[in-house]
């Protein structure tokens, strides 16, 4: 996978899905064969698509921002209330893409130290062209990839509580629950840490 695909990560596939990522970190849990996977995502619809294609997309994005991370994270992950659970899909989701992390330890801690109320689209665009000149290859990218990104990156941080709404996008105060935060520690991830606590 080139480097600029890696820090993307697969954050276009969609925002944080959290009650489909609970399921999926159960079924990550009992370690499935192949069949016995598209069985549960495809036959039995235990993510209540409409449609197999879009059942198979979002296991399959949820999939990769779960992949590689501890079993206690996803048992925290697959059995916790809302407010945990959104917490640790979204430190999956910065892990998974590096450029959303940066951005929250950037532009949105920035935004925040300087007491501004809301972000703009503008915010994105800067952080986006100054991103290009380190990964020249997101230059490559067409536009409309690009507008989706940031749609998806706003919707992310709205559905994690960070954003008041992806239209408003009023600056939120989030509290780091303790067990997110030390499974993060436990897993070496201080740099998560400091991403969702601006």
């Amino acid at each position: 996978m080139s480097d600029h695909k890696r820090y993307l990560g697969d954050l276009i596939g969609g925002s944080l899905m959290i009650r489909e990522s609970q399921v999926i970190a159960d079924l990550l849990l009992k370690k499935l064969t192949i069949e016995e996977w598209n069985k549960a995502i495809v036959e039995h619809n235990i993510l209540q698509k409409p449609s197999a294609a879009s059942a198979k997309r979002n296991a399959s994005t949820i999939k990769k921002r779960l992949e590689g991370l501890s079993s206690e994270f996803l048992s925290k992950l697959a059995f916790s209330g809302t407010e945990e659970a959104t917490q640790l899909i979204f430190a999956a989701t910065l892990i998974n893409s590096t450029l959303l992390a940066d951005f929250m330890r950037n532009v949105f801690t920035d935004a925040k130290r300087m007491y501004r109320e809301s972000l703009n689209v503008d915010d994105w665009q800067h952080f986006w062209e100054e991103r290009t000149r380190l990964y020249p290859a997101l230059a490559d990218m067409t536009q409309a990839s690009v507008y989706k990104i940031a749609q998806v990156a706003f919707k992310v941080l709205a559905d994690a509580g960070y954003l008041e709404t992806t239209k408003s996008k009023r600056l939120m105060n989030v509290y780091l629950s303790p067990d997110v935060r030390q499974i993060l520690i436990t897993l070496n991830r201080d740099d998560i840490v400091r991403a969702m606590e601006p």
